[in-house]
């Protein structure tokens, strides 16, 4: 009984440092005219990001017809994800095929002094990123169903992470390892030197000493 209990405790510590993890970024932004604003998620192979964004008019102060903005989303390595145009709605998604930096930068295409364009954009990563509710309504199941869906799939997403990590340390070590057998070698080499060019002064000494007579 004891052990079932602090495993429960293990895995509600473990679902909460990943709630804390994979959180939804919901911001209302005030874009100037003529600048560009990025965001940015650290995501690991596998995760699913959603995200949705629209133009809100009421505290704009670009005319109707400029309250438009541009959005390019990239991955680690550069490539686009997702590339909108003058839009005033959009959203995108996507998995990610490896692990690192994800950015979705946005601005206004229309130039105007002191204009700005009030956005709202809503990036969700990780388990908030699964829209719940259809899932639920195209299942037909019930609230204590999905709660056990959900809790099954946190269970899944921590033990990938757990992995995702693990893997990181045993790069990390190695890394370590190779940077210490290198450093050894390095050192053996530099005593190596050392003793070589002791050796040369001390031939070279008394090779001198010797036609001087002094020896």
């Amino acid at each position: 009984m004891a052990a079932a209990s602090a495993a429960f405790l293990q895995v509600t510590i473990l679902l909460l440092i990943l709630l804390l993890i994979s959180v939804a970024d919901a911001l209302v932004l005030h874009l100037p005219s003529g600048r560009v604003k990025c965001f940015s998620e650290e995501l690991r192979p596998g995760a699913v990001s959603t995200a949705s964004y629209r133009v809100v008019s009421d505290e704009d102060t670009l005319s109707g017809a400029d309250r438009k903005i541009s959005l390019r989303v990239t991955g680690p390595d550069g490539e686009p994800l997702h590339v909108a145009e003058a839009v005033e709605s959009g959203r995108f998604g996507f998995v990610a095929d490896e692990a690192g930096t994800y950015m979705a930068c946005l601005w206004s295409p229309r130039f105007e002094l002191s204009g700005t364009v009030t956005v709202d954009f809503e990036w969700r990563a990780g388990i908030t990123a699964k829209e719940w509710p259809s899932i639920a309504k195209r299942s037909k199941i019930q609230g204590l169903e999905i709660e056990l869906k959900k809790l099954e799939d946190s269970i899944k997403s921590i033990h990938e992470e757990m992995i995702y990590l693990r893997q990181r340390e045993g790069e990390a070590q190695s890394l370590n390892e190779s940077t210490n057998s290198k450093m050894g070698l390095l050192s053996m080499a530099s005593l190596l030197v050392c003793l070589g060019v002791a050796g040369l002064q001390f031939w070279h000494l008394k090779v001198f000493f010797v036609r001087q007579k002094i020896l």
